[in-house]
């Protein structure tokens, strides 16, 4: 009985965090909007983003063509960039994604849920 239990434990925590990662696309990034029926479609692409387009050393011009412009619009002199990934697919918690820049390149990203 407690084997039982233990398996159907993983079984229901694995289908609770399946993976909702879905390849980064830029059109659609950039002209996602949270009141679509894909409010998650960054989120779940942010992934895909950070770990398979090497964003480490580009240059700000070309984030910007990947993802178009940070919220609250460009401000060329800002050393962080800032992107809202939508709902975390847990609770009533919302996404970001920062991108911060040292001497024009980017040298650190970090996918938050607040």
């Amino acid at each position: 009985m407690t084997r039982s239990i233990i398996l159907l434990f993983f079984f229901l925590f694995g289908f609770l965090t399946a993976c909702t990662d879905i390849d980064f696309d830029t059109e659609k990034w950039k002209s996602w909007n949270i009141n679509e029926s894909e409010t998650n479609l960054r989120w779940d692409m942010a992934n895909d983003l950070i770990e398979n387009y090497h964003l480490k050393g580009k240059t700000k011009q070309e984030i910007l063509e990947l993802l178009g412009d940070p919220i609250g619009g460009l401000d060329p002199s800002s050393d962080v960039f800032s992107y809202d990934l939508g709902p975390c697919r847990r609770g009533i918690d919302f996404g970001g994604l920062y991108i911060t820049f040292k001497k024009g390149k980017v040298t650190k990203i970090e996918k938050t849920c607040n």
